[in-house]
């Protein structure tokens, strides 16, 4: 298995012209008919907190993106919103064979696109062998780098990362389309986790007019979901409306979900929702104590813990104090965790003590981490152990140009000042995801995780950098990646989450990254609405599960 993975998914560019999509369809749109009409549809108001460029599924990294695909799309698997644990939806049955390395994925009969195309194992095909090309430069086609044939379909670049020789195939040798409904897949080495990844949206289904015209499907997907896109004005509104031919069981009773773009990020739109024009909504940190104490408010409101890590790096890349063990423990246990979550958070989050979250996927469990502690007494003793820090120097903190993010590593940097006397600076970079796959920092940096699947590898495999020096980070350990290469080998996924914990505890050891948060995912709602329950990786709310009153 290829372990190399791409960090945190980045949000995507904002769109720079505002441009109206508009699908015919049978119906009345809900752009002309509100719920005020008996005889209208009923719509769910809810919101995405940034311009979209693309509704393409294999080139969907983004909370927005991805919420909207997940009623638009099926995949082979969906996840338990409780457990995480996958279950076959489009796919009848997916079984490996005994050694993990080929998989045969059976697809339910009579499926169809909106489109009326069939959904089979030539639009999987089509579908993965389209994202995994390098050549067409998609977010999702990394994931495809376990399958046979991967290395082939990737490019020759400059030292501009621009192409300057197109990969030698635009297929995955290792797919092969048995029948109409069957497809074997085979991976460049053993994989006991492989269906849990399948519900992810880069596995979906493409129909054979979306690939004709892929800058016409980013904006009108042709989707085999419950419901489809039929208006799209960009950075402004997104609707979508129930698919009456839609077959399957997941499909509420609504009819419509009408999205707002709002461009000042997620807590954007809580005067709408006030206001009755949302559905759902969460306030801005300045109105967080308020709702809370609001009872008409409390009756209306659900939460679960996130699965999205945020964490501090070091560039081990470049010679500094940060390579010594004894220094990123004294730094770890410097910060005022709780301290400063409950000052900036509003407890929004959870102080991080491990790697992968706790209880949220397999293998998840808490306190891995033994120096995600606030000690300072200990931690003045590892700095003195590390050798100190170096006179009238400053410490680098990296970070993205995200307000709230600059309040956290702000409180961060106070706390490590404090405690161990060591100075610092902020680095605010706009090409904050740019220069760190460059490893252009010196210093500290932060880093920002959630699960596309729900494995502990999921966690854990992008630290296997290949070789000393690559990577984010510039860590490597031959220990680590030879256990998740035999994790990977097992024989059954009971074995697999085991092994991937014990790569977990050689990542403790050596300790390259700081935990320091877990998201906490909340929201309230409607009095129209009942049954919402958030998603345990995204913690956005699953759209299929909400039952909506007309108005």
């Amino acid at each position: 298995m290829t372990h190399a993975r791409a960090g945190r998914k980045a949000p995507l560019a904002t769109v720079a012209a505002c441009a109206t999509v508009a699908l015919a369809v049978a119906g009345c749109s809900p752009s002309q008919t509100t719920d005020d009409d008996a005889e209208g549809p009923v719509t769910l108001e809810t919101w995405i907190s940034q311009d979209m460029e693309t509704l393409f599924p294999g080139d969907a990294g983004a909370y927005d993106n991805i919420s909207v695909l997940d009623v638009v799309y099926d995949g082979l698997v969906r996840y338990d919103p409780e457990t995480t644990e996958p279950y076959n939806y489009v796919a009848e049955s997916i079984e490996p064979n005994d050694d993990n390395t080929v998989w045969t994925i059976k697809i339910k009969p009579d499926l169809t696109f909106q489109n009326g195309e069939p959904v089979d194992a030539e639009a999987f095909a089509r579908g993965w062998n389209y994202t995994a090309d390098g050549d067409n430069g998609l977010y999702s086609g990394y994931f495809f780098s376990i399958i046979q044939g991967y290395d082939e379909m990737q490019p020759e670049t400059d030292e501009n990362d621009e192409i300057v020789k197109e990969g030698a195939t635009d297929e995955l040798s290792g797919l092969n389309v048995v029948d109409p409904l069957t497809l074997e897949v085979t991976l460049n080495s053993p994989f006991a986790g492989f269906a849990t990844m399948l519900g992810y949206t880069g596995f979906f289904p493409v129909a054979q007019e979306c690939l004709d015209d892929v800058e016409k499907c980013a904006l009108e997907p042709i989707g085999n979901g419950p419901f489809r896109v039929t208006e799209w004005s960009q950075g402004q509104e997104l609707t979508a409306e129930k698919w009456v031919d839609y077959p399957l069981d997941e499909t509420p009773e609504y009819d419509a979900i009408h999205w707002t773009e709002y461009a000042t990020g997620e807590t954007a739109g809580w005067a709408d929702f006030k206001t009755g024009d949302l559905d759902l909504s969460f306030p801005p940190t300045a109105e967080v104590e308020a709702a809370k104490n609001d009872p008409e408010l409390a009756e209306r409101y659900v939460e679960r813990p996130g699965a999205a890590l945020t964490y501090l790096g070091f560039s081990g890349y470049t010679e500094g104090p940060w390579n010594d063990k004894e220094f990123r423990k004294a730094i770890s246990m410097a910060i005022d965790r709780e301290g400063i979550i409950g000052s900036l958070g509003s407890g929004q989050a959870t102080p991080a003590d491990s790697w992968v979250v706790p209880g949220g996927v397999p293998g998840g469990e808490a306190g891995t981490c033994e120096w995600c502690v606030f000690d300072p007494e200990a931690a003045q003793a590892a700095l003195e152990k590390a050798g100190g820090w170096p006179e009238g120097g400053k410490l680098q903190i990296s970070l993205g140009d995200d307000e709230a993010e600059v309040e956290y590593f702000t409180a961060i940097g106070n706390s490590i000042e404090e405690v161990l006397g060591i100075p610092y600076e902020l680095n605010i970079d706009p090409d904050y995801f740019t220069t760190r796959a460059e490893q252009g920092y010196d210093g500290m940096f932060r880093n920002n995780w959630f699960p596309d699947y729900p494995l502990n590898e999921n966690y854990l495999s992008f630290y296997a950098s290949g070789e000393p020096g690559a990577g984010h980070w510039g860590w490597y350990s031959e220990e680590f990646e030879d256990k998740l290469d035999e994790a990977a080998a097992a024989g059954s996924l009971d074995e697999s989450v085991a092994l991937y914990q014990e790569a977990e505890s050689i990542l403790a050891e050596d300790f390259p990254t700081i935990p320091f948060r877990w998201s906490f995912s909340a929201t309230y709602y409607s009095e129209r609405l009942d049954n919402v329950i958030l998603n345990p990786f995204s913690g956005a709310p699953i759209l299929r599960e909400i039952e909506v009153s007309a108005r």
